[in-house]
């Protein structure tokens, strides 16, 4: 049996495991999630509820639920309805939400069985009755959880950018629990993004949606996401906040690992970071058997070159992390850069079934060698990110600095914006398109675009949305949003969403503003006659950049500014984790 067969039996009799596990409770699964619940281990009830039921026992087991709770609570203990209550708003916005989509809503799984919208509906409203009557029966723990949930959204919305995290927080978070139920409710209703998803279940679109971030997954969760992408920054951003919670942990590896110097830190914090995400993720990983539902884990970026310091940090990992799931497959993949090293250690990463995603990657010179390895290989799937925004600034950057020679080919500033803001979306069509020519399998080899941004203003008015990359890429296997993306794109009044704009082109005039660009040029143009047979020249940049001159390709403007920027990042991480060192109480006089 090859490596990838394999691995995905052992993900399918891993759920079979689980599945099996809820179904054998003594006495029904009803009594045992309710004492699950009310030790405070909602997340594991509602997965066993929404994952891995089938939709007839689920419907069977909420409403013997709903009353053993019913009957429990008032004579339950402050910090016991402070959990079932935790558990009830949870449950209620989980079936509002895209997660039954997974499960209980899958005709593919359960043909006429599948949950209906009406009945999710039914049961989120009876949930959310309960929640409301139990917050209202217990005022002093609803007030205490409102304000948790209060500081929580304020957090996300921070990270999203909002103006005014603290007073949107309170508008949605309100002044009892069937406010914010009824608040959180329409705004996961109204999501474009949740929109998006639902076209990919309806098989209209490949497209998935990935939270680009390390933090806030469970909301990104409940609009549909299956992936989560991470590097040294948003892991730092991670710990910055949510310092209760990750504080301790740093502390647990310091004072575990002594000796370790402060690469190895740095590992085993990022490492727990990532699993965190990984655990919620790890339903979804198990129902798709793999294809979806994973999360990236980017090793060092100093060590862009070392193909084999990655091979090693990468297979370290790997078992680290198959051990804390108890000897499961790891639902990660390993971020690796577009360089000639991380060529050599996908290779060797894929070979053995372990998935990768290619960052720091902007130009066909580096997408099709690493196509080709991914393809090659035995991962169930690995991606190729294409980094639009980091690739856009830089070319709009260099056309403007040439407006004074281009303007006598009609190309002023506003054409020069508008046409830099192509540029990412440009490379991603053409990766999508030669890779489909060569029958490649995009749910194994996926097109991920990433760094997305914000198109506003003058010079932009000609786009077809401030948002182009995701509106023109809508059909790229997956789209990683960033929450200060994610925020303004739900809020327009209306979105068009298109199943394979991907496949749509480029207007001309944009190809002959960007044909201006070294870089753009450089980012499009394919070398390889494997690939292409006839090649436009006009693409061909004045010196052509492969994988194996490592110094060139690490001085390409791109790259050359995201490796500086992601090194300092994982500097900066490090520095945070060496000063936590010194505030332990092993090192205070």
């Amino acid at each position: 049996m090859a490596i990838r067969e394999s691995l995905q039996e052992q993900i399918v009799k891993e759920r079979g495991r689980r599945e099996a596990f809820i179904q054998a409770q003594l006495g029904g699964p009803a009594p045992y999630l309710l004492d699950q619940a009310s030790r405070g281990k909602a997340q594991a009830v509602l997965e066993d509820l929404i994952f891995f039921m089938p939709p007839t026992d689920c419907i069977a087991c909420l409403e013997p639920l709903r009353d053993g709770i019913r009957a429990s609570y008032r004579t339950s203990a402050e910090p016991r309805q402070a959990n079932i209550l935790r558990f009830l708003v949870d449950l209620t916005l989980s079936l509002r939400s895209f997660l039954p989509r997974w499960n209980l809503q899958n005709t593919h799984r359960y043909a006429e069985t599948a949950l209906t919208q009406a009945q999710a509906r039914d049961e989120a409203d009876k949930t959310q009755a309960l929640a409301t009557q139990l917050g209202a029966d217990a005022p002093g723990v609803a007030s205490m959880l409102l304000a948790e949930w209060r500081a929580e959204t304020a957090a996300r919305l921070k990270a999203e950018q909002d103006p005014d995290p603290e007073g949107e927080a309170k508008r949605l978070v309100a002044y009892s629990v069937g406010e914010l139920l009824d608040n959180l409710g329409t705004t996961l209703a109204s999501s474009h993004l949740r929109r998006l998803n639902e076209m990919r279940v309806a098989g209209e679109t490949r497209t998935e949606l990935s939270n680009d971030y390390a933090a806030f997954l469970s909301y990104a969760l409940y609009l549909g996401a299956s992936f989560v992408t991470c590097n040294p920054p948003l892991v730092d951003m991670a710990w910055v906040a949510n310092p209760q919670r990750w504080n301790p942990v740093a502390d647990g590896i310091l004072s575990s690992n002594p000796q370790m110097d402060a690469d190895g830190l740095a590992r085993l914090m990022t490492m727990e970071v990532v699993l965190a995400n990984m655990r919620l993720l790890r339903p979804i990983f198990l129902l798709t058997e793999g294809r979806m539902g994973c999360v990236c884990l980017q090793v060092n970026p100093h060590k862009h070159a070392d193909a084999a310091a990655m091979i090693s940090d990468a297979l370290f990992l790997y078992e680290k992390l198959r051990d804390r799931l108890g000897g499961g497959v790891p639902n990660v993949v390993f971020k690796l850069p577009g360089t000639q090293g991380g060529l050599e250690a996908c290779r060797a990463l894929s070979a053995k079934g372990i998935g990768t995603t290619i960052t720091v990657n902007f130009g066909m010179f580096q997408h099709l060698p690493f196509a080709e390895a991914i393809w090659e290989g035995q991962s169930i799937f690995s991606c190729l990110v294409e980094m639009n925004g980091r690739l856009a600034y830089p070319v709009r950057d260099e056309l403007l600095s040439k407006l004074g020679d281009l303007g006598a080919y009609g190309v002023d500033e506003a054409s020069a914006r508008e046409a830099a803001a192509w540029a990412g979306i440009a490379v991603l069509k053409r990766l999508y398109t030669l890779l489909k020519a060569r029958g490649y399998d995009l749910g194994r080899v996926k097109p991920l675009v990433a760094s997305l941004r914000i198109y506003e203003g003058d010079g932009y008015q000609n786009l077809p949305s401030a948002f182009p990359d995701i509106t023109e890429v809508t059909g790229a296997s997956i789209i990683s949003v960033f929450p200060n993306i994610r925020r303004p794109f739900d809020a327009q009044p209306q979105v068009n969403l298109h199943p394979c704009q991907i496949e749509a082109p480029l207007p001309e005039r944009i190809f002959e503003t960007l044909s201006f660009s070294q870089i753009f040029r450089q980012a499009y143009y394919v070398a390889d006659r494997d690939w292409v047979a006839d090649e436009d020249g006009r693409f061909r940049p004045d010196r052509e950049l492969s994988l194996e001159d490592e110094p060139g390709t690490a001085a390409w403007v791109p790259v050359h500014n995201t490796l500086a920027e992601f090194c300092t990042s994982y500097d900066r991480f490090v520095q945070r984790i060496l000063e936590r060192k010194q505030l332990s109480p092993k090192h205070q006089t």
